[in-house]
This record gives structure tokens, sequence and C-alpha cells, in this order.
């Protein structure tokens, strides 16, 4: 990889954005240059609603991210992350025919990528899909012939070959729209990345994913969940529900501010009630100038955990409709801002039945000035700067290859020639 080439994160979500601008550094790791933050205007659960304010606080958290990083460095090569009630995920299946003799064909790189684009055309033609567009192809494992569970074909041998594909889709109207923010911005998308599975490069390591992990990673405005299991995605989606839920119920429930119930949740929220005294009394700013309440914590708690619970056994439901759970031996993933409620952890654990914690990015693979990311928040940002590199490097790795081919294909050629004119 080039040293000095920048990669720039976006996680775009309805509360905020996020932005982490990084430089591959002469030990090959991303070296942190700048972070950004700012409140995100303009959007409603994952899709822009005026273009003009998100696409402002789309430039005031790169311009923070920028500013940062110092001596006129620039964000560069723009990277999403993106989720909502628009996004749409499936299994499929693509399968091709190797070769119509007798004799079995070795498998090429070439060979998947025609069977994974094959499982993509087989999603496209389906009705309902044609105003998605697919942002995520990712194969789960493949067949040759009549062996299965294959997770790496090439160099094999056989007559057809199919692959198991995780298909993920978003509306093109929202994509378009996100892109046209960042470019009203000054700056232009290369890709965009499902939240979950950018987090996931983050928070999971090796053994999680072979094992079997869920990642419930909770917005402000979505709670984005995917399931990991034998090296491998094999569920996603997004629940229309968040962060910003909770925040308002507080605030209608105690007759005060969005603003004031946001700091509240954060300073005293807590996910289960049943621990709260019940004469615990807190006071609640008025709306307006309005004078200054009492009110049990408990039943600010309840409210909480009310919330929280249909996010929980919401993702449950949906996620044993799709997946063997019992297959999932690590555990549960917690990510994102409303992680971070007391408690959160232990109410999922309860639940789900399956041990839980809350999923800090691993910040190992960074240099510079990382500890502003040791938070959940800052997961999906910090898992799309490790997807990225993870794809520059299997794009190095596929050139050096061919130019390996290449120099055994043009050395043996030559022997050949040699022989012709001597022989």
């Amino acid at each position: 990889m080039k040293v000095g080439q920048v990669i720039t994160a976006i996680d775009i979500g309805t509360t905020k954005i996020s932005v982490i601008i990084a430089e591959i550094n002469v030990d090959n790791k991303l070296e942190v240059k700048g972070i950004g933050n700012s409140k995100s205007n303009g959007m409603v659960n994952g899709i822009v609603v005026d273009i003009m304010k998100a696409s402002k606080s789309m430039q005031d958290a790169i311009s923070e991210a920028e500013e940062m990083a110092g001596s006129g460095f620039k964000a560069k090569n723009i990277y999403v992350g993106i989720a909502g009630e628009h996004i749409k995920s499936q299994n499929t299946i693509g399968r091709i025919s190797l070769t119509s003799g007798a004799q079995p064909c070795d498998i090429d790189q070439q060979h998947v990528e025609n069977v994974i684009s094959n499982s993509r055309n087989n999603v496209k033609i389906q009705q309902g899909n044609e105003r998605l567009e697919i942002i995520h192809a990712i194969p789960q494992y493949f067949k040759i012939d009549d062996q299965d569970g294959i997770m790496n074909p090439v160099n094999m041998s056989g007559f057809n070959l199919s692959a198991h594909v995780h298909i993920v889709m978003a509306d093109i109207n929202a994509l378009r729209n996100i892109n046209k923010c960042v470019e009203l911005a000054g700056y232009k998308v290369l890709e965009s990345y499902l939240e979950p599975i950018a987090s996931s490069h983050a928070v999971l390591d090796d053994v999680e994913k072979e094992l079997g992990s869920i990642i419930i990673d909770i917005g402000g405005g979505t709670t984005d969940i995917a399931i990991f299991y034998k090296d491998s995605i094999r569920f996603s989606a997004v629940l229309p529900i968040g962060g910003k839920n909770i925040t308002h119920d507080i605030s209608v429930g105690l007759h005060t501010s969005p603003q004031n119930a946001e700091k509240l949740k954060l300073e005293l929220g807590n996910s289960i009630s049943d621990n709260i005294p019940i004469d615990k009394v807190i006071e609640i700013e008025g709306i307006g100038g309005r004078e200054t309440q009492k009110k049990k914590l408990k039943y600010m708690t309840e409210i909480i955990e009310a919330r929280m619970r249909e996010i929980f056994e919401g993702a449950y439901k949906l996620l044993s409709e799709h997946h063997d759970l019992e297959l999932i031996t690590a555990g549960l993933v917690l990510t994102g801002g409303a992680s971070l409620l007391k408690n959160s952890n232990t109410l999922a654990d309860q639940i789900f039945n399956m041990p839980t914690k809350i999923g800090y990015p691993y910040l190992s693979n960074l240099a510079g000035p990382t500890e502003r990311l040791e938070n959940p928040k800052y997961a999906t940002t910090v898992g799309i700067l490790y997807y990225v590199f993870d794809e520059l490097k299997e794009q190095d790795e596929k050139i050096s290859n061919i130019k390996i081919r290449n120099s055994f294909t043009n050395f043996w050629q030559k022997v050949k020639e040699f022989f012709q004119d001597y022989f």
C-alpha cells in the first residue's frame, strides 16, 4: 500500500456525524490525523430530509477533523457508513458452470467474481428491487459440485461453482441524496458501507466471528443488527428505533425539553428500574421557562427500560426468525451511543440469554491520537477505516499474484521459444 495515502471515514447518523481522517504510515498502520463531530441536522432515521442542513452538518464535522490534522491537511478518499429503514438485506445463491467438457476446471479468482456477480444479478431482477442499489455482496461460503462449506475455492477443481452470498441494498434515492450532501460539502464519496458490517471490523475478533456473534448497534434513529457465524455474515437488518426515541419518551413523560431529556438520560439513565430506590427524586427543568418540578427517578428509569426492552425484544424476534441463536457461542455485542446506558448489557443478557459485552473499538491497529476513539459511538467510524484498509491489502495481494503468474508465464514462454529456435 502507498505510504501517505489518506482514508476518510464518515459515520452518518440521525443524531451525530463522526469523521476520522487517517493516513497510512511507514509502519503500514493507519495513523489518525483528525477527528470531527457535529450534530446531525436534516436527517431522520438515516434518510436526508433537508439536503442543505445535512450537507452543512457533514461539512462542519469534516472541517473539525481537518483543523485537528493541521498544516492544510484535507480529507480525501471518502467512505461513509449508512443505515436506515431504506436498507434491505437478503441471502442468495449464485451459480456458474466451470466447464462443459469431461474434465474439471481449475478455479481462479475470475470464476469467484463471476459467481458473485451471478448472485447480484439474481437479486437485482427480483420484483421490488428495481430502485435498490447493491452496496454489499459478501460471500458466506462456496460449493463445488457436491462439496459444500468451502471458504476459498481458488485453485480447487470442479465442474460447477455455487456461492452463498449476503446481499445488502440501499434505496437508490436515499443513497444519492447522502452522496449529494457530501458533494455539496466539497467532497466525493467513494463507497458506502452498512454500519453494523463496518462496526464488526472494529469490535469483533476472528474467534468471535468464527464461533458466532451478534452485533446490535443502537444509534440515534435506528438500531442496526447483524449475525456473524463461521467467519461470515449470516444476517443483517435495521430497526427504525433508537436512542432518539428514548429521549423523546423522557421528554414527553417528564414534561421537559428534548435537550434536558437527553442530558438526564446520559447522566442518570438506567436500563433496569428494579434497583432504583422508589423514593429517590430528581429535579426536572420545565419547558419554556416554566418552573422546575420534582419527579421520581424510578419513573424515568421505567420509561428507559420500556423502550430498551422494545429494542432488544424486537431484535431478538427478528434474529431468531432468521438464525438458530443456540449456535451463537461467543455472544452479543452492543455498540452505539445508547449502549453506554447503565445496565444496557445486563438487560440484553436477560432477554437474549447469552453473554453480552459493550463493543469498544479495538484501537491496536491505529497510530496517533486515539484516546478520544475509546468509545462505542466510534465503532462504525473506526470499523470503516479497518474495512477499507483490509480491502486495499486484498487489492495489493491480487495485483501481486497477477504479477507473479505473469512472470511465470513469460518465463515458460521464453523457454518454449528457446527450444523452438534451437531444436
